[in-house]
């Protein structure tokens, strides 16, 4: 068991002290008269043994001591050495360094610390930081040792500190000393200039900033693989960053620009740099992105460090501005630049509409093309669009080459940095002869007494006037409802019918529906439709034809009930035992029954002349005198007079036959009084008259016989 220096010097100090104690009582022996002296040679002894013991043992703590001592000499040329080489350590170490007492008295400080702050080792010892700092300062020194003290552990603050080439940051590790006993008795600090490191570190966290914030797309790559994206990227694919980083780069590449891609891949692996490569890129949604790359290569790592800017609107434009370029030249319309007045580029249109040459147009004012009535506005409406930087708008007259004006429409802007006057006009001449019919045609459109739509997909997308008094619809509420729906269910049929023929190019079609009015009744109405077959637009003209159905119905009733009597007189005509002929007002015979064609020998009515003359010699019934035809009942009755059984002979030459008739005439009038036609019947007595003379021959005869006289009385013989 080792035991310390401490300690030996305690237990040789014990043990002296025992030997003094035995020695003193050795002494007090020798005092007592009535001692035995026979221990006085013992006593002697043991006296001497003692004090030589006493001797020993001062000469061991003696060594003892001299050794601490020596020991001690040591420790302190070591403590000083070590100081020295701590004073050496620290006064080249290039960090601020100081030893301090819980109450705040500096210790030591290297060169570092009195660089710092200007002042000497010699001179801080013993001063605390109020003593040299700002009150501010010092008193944030003061609270942080206190934290050191109350933690007991090393603790660390940044600073701030005032140097003569601007602020510095300081790293400041503060950390408790502590004595043999664990006590802490002291602070140590080092402070750690990190200044360099903060610029480093705020340039880093800038350009991470603006890594984040840039609005355009910067990209870490490998040769295959995005391996850092800023959101711009996510912002202007629409990919998620883990859907990117996911990926090869090439499968987010549009397949038409795979392979100039790989192309520029491969060239960057030979270290050179890529500038303004344009390529196309597949969006999330599936849109079409056009990007410019700037990628610079480090070979080394095998990384890519890109920045791409989305031109998908300047390709636009540029397309744009090509098309625009395109439809300058190939518009309908005049498009010119003017400066100063002048035009400095005008379009072909101009020449077509104007029928200038470029060369008598450029450099020319435009006034000179002007109606002369027209010039002050024009240049009254370009100061105010100077001012205004606006567009303006006005209507013109212009002068043609042959000598003729056009009426032109102009918009025109102004770029006010320059001056220069964009301008667009329209020729519309024809265009406000075509709006005067065209007013014209709106005011006929609504005061058409007849009804007049346009429909377009199963809607009255217009209507007159004539529509709404007919129907009683307004134009909004039509354009909430399906023309087909109201049309009456059992036409519905014939409805579609029709639009079917509009679709196979058959362009009027008339036709009769009935249409449901507002109050719930219906109306007939007849209608004329067309239509334009690329637009899908009919045009149709109705007509409320109502009365017109019900006239025609309660006529169809009249027709039905007139022919139905027209039968039964037929019947009558055709059985009577007499010829009866009709003629009309203009002498042509309408109607004859069976007995009239068998008079006449002839079957068909209009073959029948009302004139008997034409078919017969006319004789009185002497059978000698001629029977004027004006006298005719025919004739008579068509001059309103009603004549009753005129006997007349008929002579057929050709048959050779001969019969004796009864005619009668009646006239037919109408309402007015006036003759539309006349009937005659004739009724053939031949047979009568020649069953009379026989009866008269019999009787004559039989007169003979019986002896009949004529006159006074009868005597039988």
């Amino acid at each position: 068991m080792k035991i310390s220096l401490e300690k030996k010097i305690i237990i040789g100090f014990i043990l002296n002290l025992f030997v003094v104690f035995a020695i003193a009582w050795v002494f007090i022996l020798r005092i007592d008269k009535k001692r035995d002296q026979s221990l006085d040679n013992s006593l002697n002894w043991i006296e001497i043994s003692l004090i030589i013991l006493s001797i020993i043992l001062l000469t061991i703590v003696y060594f003892i001591i001299r050794a601490q001592l020596r020991a001690k000499d040591i420790s302190q040329k070591l403590l000083s050495e070590n100081k020295q080489l701590l004073q050496s350590i620290i006064d080249n170490t290039s960090s601020p360094i100081f030893i301090k007492k819980i109450n705040g008295e500096y210790l030591l400080i290297n060169k570092e610390f009195e660089s710092l702050f200007k002042i000497s080792n010699e001179e801080i010892g013993g001063k605390t930081d109020e003593d040299f700092l700002a009150p501010l300062t010092a008193n944030a020194y003061r609270d942080s040792d206190f934290e050191v003290v109350k933690a007991l552990k090393e603790l660390k603050t940044e600073e701030s500190i005032q140097q003569a080439d601007g602020e510095h940051t300081y790293i400041a590790v503060k950390f408790p000393i502590y004595d043999a006993t664990k006590r802490i008795y002291a602070i140590g600090g080092i402070f750690t200039d990190i200044s360099e490191r903060k610029k480093l570190e705020e340039s880093s966290k800038a350009a991470d900033k603006f890594f984040m914030m840039s609005v355009e797309m910067m990209i870490i790559s490998t040769l295959e693989k995005f391996i850092k994206v800023n959101p711009a990227v996510s912002r202007i694919l629409g990919y998620t960053e883990e859907e990117l980083l996911s990926k090869n780069f090439l499968e987010f590449t549009h397949p038409d620009d795979l392979e100039i891609t790989q192309k520029e891949v491969d060239k960057l692996k030979t270290g050179a740099s890529s500038i303004k490569f344009e390529n196309r890129y597949i969006c999330k949604d599936g849109s079409i992105k056009w990007l410019t790359w700037s990628v610079f290569p480090d070979v080394k790592n095998r990384l890519l460090y890109a920045v791409a800017s989305d031109i998908t609107n300047q390709k636009e434009i540029e397309n744009a501005l090509s098309v625009s370029n395109m439809f300058f030249y190939m518009s309908f319309d005049m498009f010119v630049v003017i400066k100063d007045l002048k035009f400095i580029k005008v379009n072909p249109a101009f020449t077509r509409i104007l029928g200038y040459d470029q060369n008598e147009i450029i450099n020319r004012s435009i006034l000179e093309f002007l109606h002369p009535d027209d010039s002050k506005m024009v240049t009254d409406a370009i100061k105010n669009l100077q001012i205004s930087d606006s567009v303006i708008s006005y209507r013109v007259r212009e002068r043609v080459k042959d000598g003729t004006y056009k009426l032109l429409d102009w918009t025109m802007t102004i770029d006010i940095q320059t001056g220069v006057l964009y301008a667009v006009a329209r020729d519309v001449t024809k265009l406000i002869k075509n709006e005067e019919s065209l007013k014209i045609s709106n005011m006929f459109f609504n005061m058409a007494f007849d009804i007049l739509t346009v429909a377009k997909d199963g809607h009255f997308i217009k209507i007159n006037e004539a529509f709404t008094k007919t129907l009683g619809y307004a134009q909004d509420e039509m354009d909430k409802i399906k023309f087909i729906d109201l049309i009456h269910p059992d036409d519905r049929q014939m409805a579609t019918e029709v639009l079917e023929k509009h679709y196979k190019g058959e362009s009027i079609v008339n036709f009769r529906t009935r249409f449901l009015c507002k109050d719930g009744t219906y109306k007939w109405l007849d209608w004329n439709s067309n239509m334009d077959v690329e637009n899908g637009v009919f045009y149709s003209v109705g007509r409320n034809v109502t009365k017109l159905v019900q006239l025609e119905d309660e006529q169809q009733v009249a027709i039905n009930d007139l022919y139905e009597n027209e039968e039964k007189l037929r019947l009558i005509v055709e059985n009577i035992s007499e010829g009866i002929i009709v003629a009309n007002a203009d002498k042509k015979i309408i109607m004859a029954n069976n007995m009239a064609n068998e008079i006449f020998g002839i079957e068909e009515d209009d073959k029948i002349s009302p004139n008997l003359s034409n078919h017969f010699e006319l004789y009185f019934p002497d059978e000698k005198t001629i029977f004027p035809s004006q006298n005719l009942p025919m004739e008579r009755a068509l001059n309103g007079e009603v004549t009753t059984d005129i006997e007349i002979i008929l002579w057929n030459p050709i048959a050779q036959e001969k019969k004796r008739v009864l005619i009668s005439g009646r006239p037919l009038v109408d309402q007015n009084n006036a003759v539309v036609a006349a009937v005659v019947t004739i009724k053939d007595i031949s047979k009568y008259k020649q069953m009379e003379q026989e009866l008269k021959e019999t009787e004559s005869k039989y007169r003979q016989l019986i002896g009949y006289r004529k006159g006074g009385s009868d005597t039988m013989i």
